[in-house]
């Protein structure tokens, strides 16, 4: 029997027709690890991938007004390739993020099923291995899980391109070790045999009045490695190693590398490599050998023989129900290009051998509340890893990092770039509110948390603490670096700045205020770590109303001029600032920087157009700076800072002469602290301590509002 009527059906009919041009049109599609990518992208039918989500977006010709979003649903997705959104995806507003509250990871990885892993039965792999490891390493083929090819290890480190670490192995989510000597820290280079090359000696802007300076006629292959000698008996183990690397801070400690070892020569106990370092190698500097199946005899160490493709474990815990991955992709997770009004969301990006997410080029896109962990290299670049100091900059504008947890990374935090230095166009590119720690932990030096490039760039409210080397550097102009807090970096360095920047007249229009650093010592070098680093005759800085606490130096300004060092609180310092003329000196090491001709200040003052606007009126006295002694400390003022038991200022003669120092005090205290509770940190005055009245013109530190903000 027919219920319906005519006009019934007729109604029904249409309204289906309403509810399907409704389905079309909306803005939201859905991704699920359980999906299809035949399916519509509705709730209730997601589709199976991220890129076929962005291929639905492009294929809807008629945008909402609103945009798009894009909802991932509960899960991991594994990526053998990046996903790419450019130009032509967003148009209009685009959203991608978690559903709800639901945990989404995208990973470059490679899950390894814990029941594949044998016990080791090989004789000779066995007898390679330590005695006290060999009942517990565990070994698995890797083609017969899929993976039929990974990628060689190659140098990397202080001077050369960056490249992509190799695959590491993570159980139950922390990175395991290659297997290595020493298993902890370092050991140190006994004798020096033969130096090799000096590659930094060969470079265009090394003069010939620099000591390190090789002539033409002297000069052999650049990279010929070098030769160091041993006495520890353990290392005749490693006569047969293959495929052996040692990383080092090898001839600076601020300079790391890793090198191949070439031969083992047990009789004259002897290493070789198969490159040189960026610095050539000296006595009693920092390394350690790695990549060693001879080496691995400890829970949490890991070996890959590249040639049968059998990885060897020792894992910390057995096996059964672990969670056993392999990072492989080298590219970014996630790649926008020229892209505009992107939102990425409450995603976790982890376990490849790439950055997190890259933006190159675009606008108006922002990644917000997202974590970042276990990458082999960085969480975020907006704009392009160079190792050149690029004038124009890739990385668009108005694009920035939120609220981020970032840790547990290979090579740092964030690369921020953007703007134009011939212009002195801004980027307004940002990192804000991010926490950033326990990062560069396979690339140790000049791999900092947040790096920033260009003009007019910010990065304000970060936490930044546990890094071997610096938390922010910043190159170029008018860069503001603000509210943050940092502590216990440079944990591996000596002569390191927590946020550090040098070597340039040209970096103008750059404010660093009202941060916390606190904490901050390295190791027991020669020269030390500080606070805020303006580096071999870096200008033009100004520094207001940071706070120091227990930290070695505050300020160490290398011999630049027109600085701004006003209203800074140090507490309980070994020193409080010092500023060198090692410019105006011409010191031996740093003579062939002030080379009219090849010297790095002059080459860098000759790329930008200084002598012309908006140069000449935003800078004005850098117009002038070739009239007279550019070496001379001149212009700066150094006021109002309240330097509270810690030594007084450390101020060359020269500096003195040729800059304004003036009201500044230096508190020996008495018994009761001038802050309000100095065991929890909080440097907010008394009240019954009146600042003014001791030191007149001290403005108030905003101190409460440094560090990450409520919502984070």
């Amino acid at each position: 029997m027919n219920y319906f009527t005519y006009h019934q059906r007729l109604l029904f009919g249409l309204l289906a027709v309403i509810l399907l041009a409704c389905e079309q049109s909306s803005n939201e599609f859905f991704v699920s690890p359980q999906g299809n990518d035949e399916n519509s992208g509705a709730i209730d039918q997601p589709l199976a991938t991220l890129a076929q989500a962005l291929e639905a977006v492009q294929a809807r010709t008629t945008p909402p007004e609103k945009g798009f979003t894009i909802y991932l649903r509960e899960g991991a997705y594994p990526l053998q390739e990046s996903v790419l959104i450019e130009e032509n995806l967003s148009t209009m507003p685009l959203r991608i993020r978690a559903y709800a509250d639901e945990e989404v990871v995208i990973h470059g990885g490679r899950t390894l099923p814990a029941e594949q892993f044998e016990k080791v039965s090989d004789p000779t792999i066995l007898q390679r291995l330590p005695t006290e490891s060999r009942e517990h390493v565990q070994q698995i083929e890797l083609s017969e899980v899929g993976v039929n090819t990974v990628d060689s290890i190659q140098q990397a480190g202080m001077g050369l391109p960056k490249v992509a670490p190799p695959p590491e192995l993570f159980f139950n989510g922390e990175a395991m070790t290659l297997a290595r000597w020493p298993n902890t820290g370092y050991t140190c280079v006994s004798s020096v045999i033969d130096p090799g090359s000096n590659p930094r000696s060969y470079q265009p802007d090394i003069p010939p009045s620099a000591p390190n300076y090789v002539p033409p006629e002297k000069r052999d292959d650049p990279w010929r490695g070098f030769t160091i000698g041993y006495d520890d008996p353990r290392l005749k183990r490693w006569a047969s190693a293959e495929d052996a690397w040692m990383f080092g801070y090898w001839y600076w400690d601020w300079a790391d590398g890793i090198v191949r070892i070439s031969e083992v020569d047990t009789v004259e106990q002897q290493i070789a490599t198969e490159h040189a370092s960026w610095y050539s190698v000296r006595e009693d500097q920092r390394f350690y050998a790695f990549n060693l199946l001879e080496e691995l005899d400890e829970p949490g160490e890991w070996y890959l023989d590249r040639g049968t493709n059998i990885l060897y474990f020792y894992p910390p815990t057995p096996l059964a129900d672990a969670d056993i991955q392999i990072s492989l992709l080298e590219e970014p997770l996630v790649v926008l290009n020229e892209a505009a009004n992107v939102t990425i969301e409450k995603i976790t990006f982890e376990v490849t051998r790439g950055h997190g997410v890259q933006m190159t080029g675009g606008e108006n896109n922002t990644i917000a509340g997202c974590t970042f962990r276990r990458l082999g290299q960085k969480g975020v670049v907006i704009g392009r890893e160079t190792t050149d100091d690029d004038l124009a900059t890739k990385g668009g504008t108005n694009n920035g990092v939120v609220s981020c947890d970032i840790y547990d990374t290979g090579a740092g935090g964030i690369l921020l770039q953007g703007g134009d230095r011939l212009t002195l166009e801004a980027g307004n590119n940002y990192a804000e509110n991010n926490h950033i720690h326990h990062y560069s932990r396979i690339r140790k030096t000049y791999t900092e948390a947040i790096q920033i490039h260009g003009v007019g760039n910010r990065a304000a409210h970060n936490l930044i603490h546990d890094a071997p080397h610096a938390a922010i550097l910043f190159r170029g102009n008018d860069h503001t670096i603000e509210y943050n807090e940092i502590h216990h970096v440079c944990q591996e360095a000596d002569d390191a700045g927590a946020i550090y920047t040098g070597r340039d007249w040209t970096y103008r229009g750059n404010q660093l205020q009202y941060n916390f650093i606190h904490h901050v010592g390295g190791i027991d070098g020669q020269i030390g770590v500080f606070g805020i680093y303006l580096d071999d005759a870096m200008s033009s800085v100004v520094a207001h109303g940071n706070v120091f606490y227990s930290i070695w130096r505050a300020f160490h300004i290398g011999g630049g001029r027109d600085h701004r060092i006003t209203n800074n609180l140090i507490i309980r310092g070994q020193e409080s600032i010092r500023y060198d003329d090692r410019a105006y000196r011409r010191d031996p090491w740093f003579a062939g920087t002030m080379d009219e001709e090849h010297g790095t200040l002059y080459v860098r003052l000759r790329q930008v157009p200084y002598l012309e606007e908006p140069w000449a009126s935003r800078y004005p006295q850098l117009v002038t700076i070739l009239e007279g002694d550019p070496g001379i400390p001149s212009g700066s003022i150094l006021e109002h800072n309240l330097i509270y038991d810690s030594p007084p200022m450390n101020l060359a003669e020269i500096v003195q002469q040729q800059s304004d120092i003036r009201n500044n005090l230096v508190v020996e205290p008495e018994t009761n602290s001038w802050f309000v509770n100095e065991d929890s940190l909080d440097f907010r005055f008394k009240e019954n301590i009146s600042v003014a009245d001791s030191l007149a013109g001290f403005e108030e530190i905003p101190f409460a509002k440094i560090g990450l903000m409520e919502d984070k």
